[in-house]
């Protein structure tokens, strides 16, 4: 049977919500559920789906600076001043006829003349020996737009992603590519992810589900032994691992691992049933007990928790203990068919 789908028939044992259906990749579609030759009720213990596979959509946040203002718009000419009998200008020789707005932040939008050109302009047509000079053209210098001052400058920078961001969209490109069942394409962006971001949990889990799903243990068991030595995503990849462990029949060797990593799953009722259910396989019946009570106290509402209970206290020789357990197991929902058919055999 499928990895893959063991997991999927797992969530609908456990009647699992829509967030957790939505965090699997939609490439991955369950087929109809068959029993396995040789299966047993510790099986349905130790089943755990790989781990959730997150998703958090990248919206690329590009800082957009203000627009600046249009420059002012360049002054009408005005017409020439009439001269003063001192032969300058009458808007400079007189204070009083200034302009009053106040152009110290605009450029000269005139070009200053030569002083015989002035001088020239101001003398009147009618003195003796002088020729009335013919107007000529007003000269006005092309407006300048004035540097930014230091305190208004804007600064537009394009922000770059992240890692994590770029290992988001490689994740999400290798969906794409396994929806449309590209699965060396899929493969190819969950590495690129990784090589950029090795804590990304979706990436990690996804692609040891796909290598699972075509046979390529080896390289699902490296990959996520790799994800066991991070902290981010230890606890994750240490489920995955050992369940990957028990699927080769390799129980022993995922006890192991999932003691190594112990301080990782105190607070996870998923580890704690896991290690439990291997213990008692193990016939270490008093120790699953522990186990067991630290996953019914972490997630009391799991139904699977406290059959694995009942069967850990019936191997201890607790049997009053035990038919309260099962009795807990009973009226909760979720118990896989065998673990439901062994709790009501046991309460008969």
């Amino acid at each position: 049977m499928s990895l893959v789908n063991k997991m999927l028939r797992d969530l609908d044992a456990r009647r699992a919500g829509e967030g957790e259906r939505a965090a699997l990749p939609a490439a991955v579609t369950p087929l109809a559920a068959h029993r396995e030759p040789g299966s047993r009720l510790w099986w349905w213990l130790a089943a755990l789906p790989v781990a959730a596979i997150l998703g958090a959509a990248w919206f690329a946040t590009q800082g957009e600076a203000p627009a600046l203002p249009p420059p002012a718009p360049a002054p009408a000419a005005k017409a020439p001043a009439p001269a003063t009998e001192a032969g300058t200008s009458a808007v400079f020789a007189e204070p009083s006829l200034r302009m009053t707005e106040d152009l110290s932040a605009l450029p000269a939008l005139r070009a200053k003349a030569p002083a015989k050109a002035e001088a020239a302009a101001s003398r009147k047509p009618d003195q003796p020996g002088m020729r009335a000079a013919a107007p000529g053209p007003t000269v006005v210098a092309p407006p300048k737009v004035p540097p930014l001052a230091e305190e208004g400058r804007i600064d537009k920078q394009l922000r770059l992603p992240s890692p994590a961001e770029r290992a988001e969209t490689e994740y999400r490109r290798g969906v794409l590519a396994q929806r449309q069942g590209k699965v060396d394409d899929a493969a190819g962006s969950y590495r690129a992810a990784l090589e950029g971001y090795p804590a990304h949990a979706a990436a990690r889990q996804t692609l040891a589900a796909l290598l699972m799903e075509v046979k390529r243990l080896d390289e699902a068991e490296e990959l996520l032994r790799k994800g066991a030595e991070l902290p981010e995503v230890r606890l994750a990849s240490t489920l995955a691992l050992a369940r990957l462990k028990v699927e080769r029949n390799q129980a022993p060797a995922a006890l192991e691992l999932l003691q190594k990593y112990a301080a990782a799953g105190e607070h996870s009722a998923e580890y704690q049933g896991f290690a439990g259910a291997l213990l008692n396989r193990a016939g270490r019946a008093a120790e699953a007990v522990n186990y067991y009570l630290a996953a019914t106290r972490l997630a009391p509402a799991e139904a699977r928790w406290w059959a694995g209970l009942g069967i850990a206290l019936d191997a201890a020789g607790k049997s009053a203990e035990a038919r309260e357990a099962y009795q807990k197991a009973h009226g909760l929902p979720g118990l896989p068919p065998d673990l439901a058919l062994h709790v009501d055999q046991r309460l008969r």
